[in-house]
């Protein structure tokens, strides 16, 4: 709701500059200053807030695995017995600690967006008429689509990388655990190669993802930051240049100050609403 009356704001502001009225625009500018103490506060909340719900995630979660963990001697079975989970110190830390905030983060990522498009759109249906959501709906629907189909797997790619990077940690720390019996054997060169190649693979598969990212990036700004704009620049011009021009500009009066006030207003309304739509298509991404 702050996002929406910013942008009413904003628009407000814009028309003083071009109708040359100082007075307006110094209170204009003051009631943007006083904008700035509930947003940076509801701003800063929802930071921390995610952070402390990550924080509490990965508490729980770990609390639970510990139970588990060292119960019943599972930690020795599981690293002298059976090999079936490997790398079980990886996945007690960094693992838990990736997924809690991943899952925490979820909220932006789905239900503020929700949100966001619920308010932006009805707001901007009532300025524009509801072809503008609509067209904006439309090319977020097709673009997602487009993007679904050509993406990699990026999930599981990572979920490689992040079991290459496990091996490679524990190379170096059975090196560590035997390191004086590699010294005495003189097996320096052999554990050298060993190192190397854990390494090497590590390097291999993060720079194949590289290059695929690099790729879907180049898609990704095609589809959704310039035809997002082109679609935008189309919605904001929808008063002027749409079916209900004429009514428009019969009340606006020909006024340029008026149009320029509500461009900037509805410009505002459309990026927020953008953003959100975008935050929801590659939500899919962060599952």
């Amino acid at each position: 709701m702050l996002s929406i009356w910013l942008a009413d704001v904003n628009g407000r502001i814009v028309k003083t500059i071009i109708q040359k009225d100082f007075t307006m625009f110094i209170k204009r500018i003051i009631g943007l200053f006083m904008f700035a103490i509930p947003s940076s506060t509801i701003n800063s909340g929802l930071d921390y807030f995610q952070k402390q719900l990550a924080l509490r995630f990965r508490k729980r979660l770990t609390l639970h695995f510990h139970n588990h963990y060292l119960k019943s001697m599972n930690y020795y079975k599981i690293c002298n017995l059976d090999c079936r989970i490997s790398n079980p110190d990886q996945r007690l830390t960094a693992d838990t600690e990736k997924w809690a905030v991943s899952l925490a983060s979820l909220y932006m990522n789905l239900t503020k967006p929700v949100l966001d498009i619920w308010l932006f759109s009805r707001k901007l249906a009532e300025l524009v008429g509801w072809e503008g959501p609509a067209m904006i709906f439309a090319w977020y629907g097709i673009s997602g689509l487009v993007i679904k189909t050509i993406s990699p797997p990026f999930g599981r790619m990572t979920a490689v990388e992040q079991q290459l990077e496990g091996e490679y940690r524990n190379l170096h720390n059975e090196l560590l655990a035997h390191s004086e019996e590699i010294a005495f054997y003189n097996g320096s060169a052999w554990e050298e190669a060993n190192i190397d190649g854990g390494f090497n693979r590590l390097y291999a598969h993060i720079d194949m993802v590289l290059g695929k990212k690099f790729l879907m990036g180049i898609f990704d700004s095609m589809l959704v930051k310039y035809g997002a704009t082109m679609v935008g620049y189309t919605v904001v011009g929808l008063p002027v240049f749409g079916p209900r021009a004429a009514e428009y500009l019969a009340k606006a009066g020909q006024n340029e100050s008026q149009i320029t006030r509500d461009y900037v207003r509805n410009s505002s309304l459309l990026i927020n609403l953008a953003k959100a739509i975008g935050r929801l298509v590659v939500s899919y991404k962060e599952i």
